[in-house]
This record gives C-alpha cells, structure tokens and sequence, in this order.
C-alpha cells in the first residue's frame, strides 16, 4: 500500500506570477467598489439634503398654518364670550321680568282669595 509520490510540473515563479495576477484583479475590483461606495455616500448626501430642505419647508408650511388657525380661534372665543356677555345681561332682565310678573300674579290670587273669604273685609266703621 504504499503510494507513488505526487510531482509538480509547475514551477514556482509561474504560480507566484498567476498569485499576483490575481492579486492585482483584486485591487482593480476593490478600486471600482470603493469608488461606486464613494458615488453611492454622494447621492445619500444629496437625498439627505434634499429630504432635510423639503422637511423645513413642510415644517415651516405647517407652522403658519397653525399660527393662522390659533389666530381665527382666538378670534371667534372673544366673540363668543361677547356674545356669551350680552346673552347673559338678556337673561337677568327676563328674570327680573319674569319675577315681577310671579309676584304680581300670587298678590292677586292673595288678594282674589282674601276677597272670596271675606267679602266684607275693609270694612269702614
């Protein structure tokens, strides 16, 4: 069982030469990636500005949108708290109406039954 020894055809200088063939493929390849990575980081940084730009325009936008709204609301609570004022000046008088009449019509019950029972009450003498 003993087995023949393997012999190489090729010599050294030969596969040191296809080894740095290789090698120089490989930085060739590293070269392309690193400058399409380089290309790549370019456009993020475009898109980020670009992206970052079009925020603090919506930003913006919305900021006075908001600032208007405040300002139509804040509005119309003055206005109806006005209003609110005057509607209550309304209603006190009407009370004050409204008891008067009550008053005068339970003195004139009163004074109906007074009258009923005693018809000859303010008597002079």
């Amino acid at each position: 069982m003993s087995q023949t020894p393997i012999t190489v055809t090729y010599s050294l200088e030969e596969i040191l030469g296809q080894i740095n063939q290789k090698l120089d493929n490989l930085q060739k390849d590293v070269t392309v990636i690193k400058i399409e990575v380089a290309e790549v980081k370019g456009e993020i940084k475009a898109l980020d500005t670009k992206l970052t730009g079009q925020i603090k325009e919506l930003d913006a936008k919305l900021t006075g949108q908001i600032k208007e709204i405040d300002a139509k609301l804040t509005g119309e609570i003055r206005e109806l708290g006005a209003t609110v004022n005057g509607v209550g000046k309304r209603l006190d008088k009407q009370e004050f109406i409204n008891r008067s009449v009550i008053v005068g019509f339970i003195l004139a019950v009163g004074a109906g039954v007074v009258k009923l029972f005693f018809p000859n009450f303010p008597s002079n003498p």
